[in-house]
């Protein structure tokens, strides 16, 4: 195989069959030796906030020198950063090497049951098989969508089950509520388990108390009356717990300040299973945590900042971190959104702090055209400028925005991925 080959496996529309149960998953796995059954789980859903939370995750673990493996998704450049080790991407040649083998049992699999497997289950399969290859001693294992059948819940058990924020996202998989959304997510946790969330509305709580209750699992619900935020700028913040510590982030946004004592819970939860994670770990590993196109700052004259917001909770959360952040001020919107999204709702959204909102398509299949966006804004009222390419948007954002100006990209992490290389390109 070559990476166009493992690309076009792994990272395609190709699935077919209505996955009503783990099965086929299973017989995957079994094929390749079942790799995840001599791993260690740190397992996270949720609607928003898995990818921040694994950073905080893996940062505490690596400053505790626990040989940390790393699976999450979307990529925003390239496909290798997904899976991880200790931070490093997984070379072309292991993924190469890795998929080469997993390639044989899904031909297999798909010969037995007459169905095409989903690209996300053949890349966690190799995912579970390199980080075991690798002697890895604690993965951080992020769900794609959903839990109860999602790829990743294979595991038999995990170390702590993290359930991030929960939002109206992918409902047609998952279901038209919260509640049908929550229930899915909550099928992560083990029976014996132990489960850390991220503060969520009454009815989901309860949700998770009854899953927990089934499964005689240990419940921690992260409550916003226990953290302080006591310092917020573009250069990050700072914050109490518990009435505990200055503790410090390098993340925008009051939403990755409950991302943090999330994470900061969890390995509470592992120091109690004897992993040796010291406090001093956790308050380092939270002041070295970054992770990309969240609230990312790629350019300061003018101020370009990068957000993966891309479902209606995501905006709406965006919307109030700059309210913070730049109160009263005017602000330039890159946006760029996928056919099936809310996309009128979510441009709606920040259409009063908006002096200009600027389109691009994301590098998508599923992507909405540019052009035919500008044209359905235009019959709302709403002006804005349409561009071909990212080097293009970046390019114009460079040259032609006032250094005080301020431009913010979202609407899909495919397009912020686009704007942080095109942006890196042009500097």
């Amino acid at each position: 195989m070559d990476m166009q080959e493992v690309i076009e496996l792994v990272n395609t529309n190709r699935g077919t069959g209505k996955k009503e149960s783990l099965n086929r998953m299973k017989r995957l796995v079994e094929l390749i030796g079942n790799p995840q059954k001599d791993l260690k789980f740190i397992h996270i859903a949720g609607t928003n906030g898995k990818g921040s939370t694994s950073a905080f995750m893996e940062a505490i673990l690596r400053t505790s020198a626990i040989k940390t493996g790393l699976y999450t998704s979307p990529h925003l450049v390239r496909l290798n950063e997904r899976i991880r080790i200790d931070g490093r991407e997984i070379t072309d040649a292991e993924l190469i090497e890795t998929t080469e083998t997993v390639r044989e049992a899904v031909e297999q699999v798909e010969e037995e049951l007459n169905e095409r497997l989903y690209a996300f289950e053949i890349l966690t399969a190799v995912a579970f098989l390199y980080f075991q290859k690798q002697g890895t001693e604690l993965v951080i294992l992020e769900t794609g969508v959903g839990g109860r059948l999602d790829a990743t819940n294979v595991i038999d058990e995990s170390e702590v089950s993290i359930i991030t924020a929960i939002g109206m996202d992918h409902m047609k998989v998952l279901g038209e509520t919260l509640e049908k959304i929550a229930q899915e997510k909550a099928g992560i946790v083990k029976p014996n388990g132990a489960l850390v969330t991220y503060p969520q509305n009454e009815a989901i709580e309860k949700i998770f108390e009854v899953r927990c209750r089934e499964q005689a699992a240990d419940w921690t619900a992260v409550k916003r009356q226990d953290v302080r935020i006591t310092a917020s700028s573009i250069e990050g913040q700072r914050f109490e717990h518990k009435g505990m510590g200055d503790f410090a982030i390098r993340m925008m946004g009051e939403h990755q300040v409950y991302n943090a004592v999330t994470a900061m819970e969890a390995a509470w939860k592992l120091q109690e299973k004897e992993w040796p994670i010291k406090d001093a770990h956790i308050k380092e590993g939270l002041e070295k945590a970054f992770w990309p196109g969240r609230m990312e700052k790629v350019a300061v004259e003018p101020l370009v900042i990068l957000d993966g917001a891309h479902n209606q909770q995501g905006v709406e959360m965006l919307e109030k971190n700059l309210k913070t952040l730049f109160p009263g001020k005017k602000l330039n919107f890159l946006v760029g959104m996928m056919q099936d999204k809310a996309y009128r709702k979510m441009i709606r959204l920040m259409e009063p702090m908006a002096d200009r909102f600027f389109l691009l398509a994301p590098n998508s299949e599923r992507a909405l055209d540019a052009q035919t966006l500008k044209e359905k804004l235009a019959e709302e009222g709403i002006d804005a400028q349409a561009f071909a390419a990212p080097q293009e948007a970046a390019e114009y954002i460079r040259h032609n925005l006032a250094k005080e100006e301020i431009v913010v990209v979202f609407g899909s992490l495919y397009l912020v991925g686009d704007m942080k290389q095109a942006f890196e390109e042009t500097e």
